[in-house]
């Protein structure tokens, strides 16, 4: 299976518009197989290559770890997944499209909620004042629960409700719940990563035009800061405000990883553990006879939680349960297959916006359908 694997990376680079890729498989037994191929930078063709040790920003694959914390803490009792997200944080008078939303809204997409207004800000803005300053852009129009749309403000919410029950950092969460048990030594925006070792890092440039441009790890970074964003601004944990400062790790999609510890994220979402039977089960399924949400030609036709859930559609191989990730130049995803228990990591660089000038995302270009079939 080695040159089939292989040879499938090297056939996705050689006719996809990508910089560089990787892949890595982990079979049912525990197998591990991991291949990278291509140049770090753009204009350095034969300059250094990547390795399998370069850890970058894997965009919303990181829902699904910030999900699964949800779920851990749902398992032993301390998260109500069916609680209003307003009385979790103490929101005493929430606007009209924050009541009756629950945390499991947040965590399936149906909370109602957009990205109209975005979703990026900057302390001291707390996200509740931001939700509630920009209401009326943010509404989709949807009563909570009656509607699925794909929205990265539920995980920023989200990420501040983990905080607020649990009485933790996002990142100390993250790393007790899922990165330690997943032998993931990276972090959400590079935190409790060691700077001697933010050294292995793959910046990631997006095709646009006839130009890749770099969108995240810039040289110029911060990066003896306790926390890096992606363009590059360090913050220290001293001044860190729990539920305040909660989107400093970008819980939507700060989490910082390589390739073969991806895969071994597929693996642990694939568990069989009750965080982990909680996390696969299916929440919402789009309704093609009455619609009830954006399905995106079928990206999103079932979801769990902080899942995206492939047991039906022709086109995937097997039964998927996973997270993609298409943000910035990156495109990939970990993929566990329920039927066979193989576990897939894909990511691929210097990609353009494929859903440049579109509301909603778009399904798997060929070249990821065609890595998908690996698993």
């Amino acid at each position: 299976m080695s040159d089939t694997l292989r040879n499938l990376l090297e056939q996705v680079l050689a006719e996809g518009p990508y910089l560089n890729g990787g892949v890595c498989r982990i079979a049912a037994d525990g197998a591990v197989e991991t291949h990278v191929r291509g140049p770090i930078h753009p204009e350095a063709k034969t300059g250094p290559a990547v390795s399998p040790d370069l850890r970058m920003r894997m965009a919303s694959i990181s829902k699904a770890v910030t999900a699964r914390v949800a779920c851990e803490l749902a398992v032993t009792g301390r998260l109500d997944l069916n609680a209003e997200v307003a009385g979790v944080l103490g929101w005493g008078d929430p606007p009209p499209l924050m009541r009756g939303v629950t945390v499991r809204m947040l965590l399936n997409h149906t909370s109602g909620l957009t990205d109209h207004a975005g979703y990026i800000f900057d302390r001291p803005t707390h996200v509740v004042a931001f939700i509630a300053g920009r209401a009326e852009q943010i509404g989709s129009g949807h009563r909570p629960g009656a509607w699925f749309k794909y929205c990265n403000l539920n995980y920023v919410l989200l990420g501040t409700v983990l905080e607020a029950v649990s009485g933790q950092r996002f990142d100390q969460l993250v790393r007790r719940h899922v990165l330690v048990p997943a032998d993931i030594a990276g972090g959400f925006n590079w935190s409790g990563v060691p700077v001697a070792l933010r050294g292995e890092r793959l910046p990631i440039y997006q095709r646009i035009g006839a130009r890749f441009v770099c969108q995240t790890e810039p040289d110029v970074a911060d990066w003896s800061a306790d926390i890096v964003w992606g363009d590059g601004r360090g913050f220290s944990r001293d001044a860190y405000v729990p539920e305040r400062d909660t989107i400093l790790f970008s819980p939507h999609a700060g989490l910082r990883m390589n390739v073969t510890e991806a895969a071994r994220l597929a693996r642990l979402l694939g568990d069989d553990t009750a965080a982990g039977r909680l996390q696969r089960q299916t929440t919402w399924t789009y309704d093609a006879a009455q619609p009830n949400g954006t399905s995106c030609d079928g990206l999103y036709g079932e979801v769990g939680l902080g899942l995206m859930i492939y047991r039906h559609d022709p086109r995937i191989p097997g039964c998927l349960i996973g997270h993609a990730g298409h943000a910035l130049g990156f495109t990939g995803g970990v993929w566990h297959n329920e039927s066979t228990g193989t576990s897939l990591a894909i990511a691929l660089t210097g990609s353009a916006d494929l859903t440049d000038g579109l509301d909603d995302e778009v399904f798997f270009a060929p070249a990821e359908l065609s890595l998908m079939q690996a698993i």
